[in-house]
């Protein structure tokens, strides 16, 4: 999505995904649900005291977090009236026209996860930790 990076620059993005073997041995049809699914389980394993809800993982968290950073290091936040999420650093000369609109936790899930919480925010939602 974007080749600026978030202020946590010690949570696994995608691309530290596609570099890892068992994600370039995959077949270029899903080689980005494989780089997703490996962001996951390394946002999981080097920080496991965040929530991180992969791809797939569709369901709104109750309580949802206020702030998740995407799978690409960018941070989201929510709307607590409506429950949508927007990009707050969302630049068009960057980011793709998607990125400016407002999103349901559905739609941020899946074009941009895996999602993690903040780390001031782990105390929140109801993803899996590992």
């Amino acid at each position: 999505m974007s080749s600026k990076r978030s202020q946590n620059p010690a949570l696994p993005v995608l691309d530290d995904a596609y570099r890892l073997a068992s994600v370039k041995d995959t077949e270029e049809s899903t080689r980005d649900l494989a780089a997703r699914l490996a962001t996951t389980e390394l946002r999981r394993a080097s920080h496991p005291g965040r929530v991180t809800w992969d791809a797939v993982d569709q369901a709104d968290p109750v309580p949802a977090p206020p702030t998740v950073v995407d799978a690409d290091g960018d941070l989201w936040l929510r709307d607590r009236g409506t429950g949508t999420w927007t990009m707050p650093e969302f630049d068009p000369k960057t980011f793709p026209a998607r990125c400016g609109e407002v999103l349901t936790w559905n739609e941020l899930a899946r074009e941009y996860g895996p999602l993690t919480a903040l780390a001031n925010d782990c105390h929140i939602g109801g993803g899996r930790r590992r």
